[in-house]
C-alpha cells in the first residue's frame, strides 16, 4: 500500500505553487498532519477509491490478535487503505470496544496504521445516556434533548465525551505528535434505529448536539487532530442528505 504520507509533500508543494488558497479543515487549529490528511483525501479522490476494513488488524477468519495479519492482506497481499475502529463502550470505561478488542490495542493499531500511510477512521456506538440502554435503544424521544446544554443528562453526557477525549489525546506517535483520525458521530442518522435517528430528535436538536460535540473536543479538551464525517444512511435527495448538516 502506497502510504500517505509519502505523497504529503508533493502534493502540498505542488497546491501552494499552484494556488494562493487551500483547502483547509473546519479546525482553524488543526494540526499540520491533520490538515495533510484532509488535503490528501482531496487529492487522492481524483485517482479512485480507497478500500476499507473494520478492525482489520485485530481478528479475522480462524484467528485472533496475530501480529501484522490481515483478512484483506491474506487475500490480495497487501494491507487496506482505511482501517475502521469501533469506540463502543469506552464511556462506560470498559477496558474492550463494543466489538470486544481491547482499547488500548486499538491505540497501538492506530498507531502501526498511521505509520505504515493508512487512515484510521472511528465510530462510536455509544450508550443511551437518558435510558442506560444500548445505541439501539430508542424508547424515548428525548434522549437528544436531554444531552444538550440545560438538559438532565447534560453532565453526565459530559463524562462519556472526557472518556472519548481521554482516548483521542492518547494517540501519539513515539515523538509525542499527534496522530490525525476521522470520527463520525452520530452516524447513520437518517435511519432511527440509533437514538440519535431521524425519528428520535429534532433538525435543531440533533445539530445542537452535533456542534456541541465538536466544540466540547476543540475548545474544552484541545483537541485538533480530528477530522468530522457527516455519515448518514439512505437517503433519496440532496435536501434529505443535507438536512441535518452541522455546518
Amino acid at each position: 500500500m502506497k502510504s500517505l504520507h509519502h505523497v504529503i509533500p508533493v502534493v502540498l508543494i505542488l497546491s501552494l505553487a499552484a494556488c494562493t488558497s487551500q483547502p483547509v479543515p473546519s479546525d482553524p487549529k488543526a494540526t499540520p498532519e491533520t490538515v495533510n490528511l484532509y488535503r490528501n483525501l482531496l487529492k487522492l479522490q481524483e485517482q479512485g477509491m480507497m478500500f476499507g476494513h473494520e478492525d482489520a488488524l485485530a481478528y479475522g477468519i480462524g484467528w485472533v490478535y496475530e501480529e501484522g495479519r490481515s483478512d484483506v492482506k491474506d487475500v490480495v497481499g497487501d494491507y487496506p487503505a482505511v482501517y475502521g475502529w469501533e469506540l463502543g463502550h469506552l464511556e462506560l470505561g470498559d477496558a474492550y470496544s463494543l466489538d470486544s478488542v481491547h482499547f488500548d490495542h486499538i491505540q497501538g493499531w492506530i498507531k502501526t496504521v498511521y505509520e505504515r500511510g493508512g487512515v484510521n477512521t472511528i465510530s462510536w456506538h455509544l450508550r443511551n445516556p437518558l435510558t442506560g440502554g444500548s445505541s439501539w435503544d430508542t424508547s424515548s424521544k428525548e434522549v437528544v434533548k436531554s444531552i444538550l446544554p440545560g438538559g438532565e443528562k447534560h453532565e453526565f453526557y459530559k463524562t462519556y465525551l472526557d472518556k472519548m477525549a481521554n482516548f483521542l489525546n492518547g494517540l501519539k506517535t513515539d515523538n509525542g505528535t499527534f496522530i490525525p483520525v476521522i470520527f463520525r458521530p452520530y452516524h447513520e442518522h437518517t435511519g432511527s434505529w440509533f437514538w440519535w435517528g431521524k425519528n428520535l430528535c429534532t433538525v435543531e436538536e440533533y445539530t445542537a448536539l452535533w456542534r456541541f460535540t465538536v466544540d466540547y473536543f476543540q475548545n474544552e479538551k484541545g483537541i485538533h487532530h480530528v477530522l468530522y464525517a457527516y455519515s448518514t444512511d439512505r437517503f433519496t435527495s440532496t435536501e434529505e442528505y443535507l438536512e441535518r448538516y452541522p455546518g
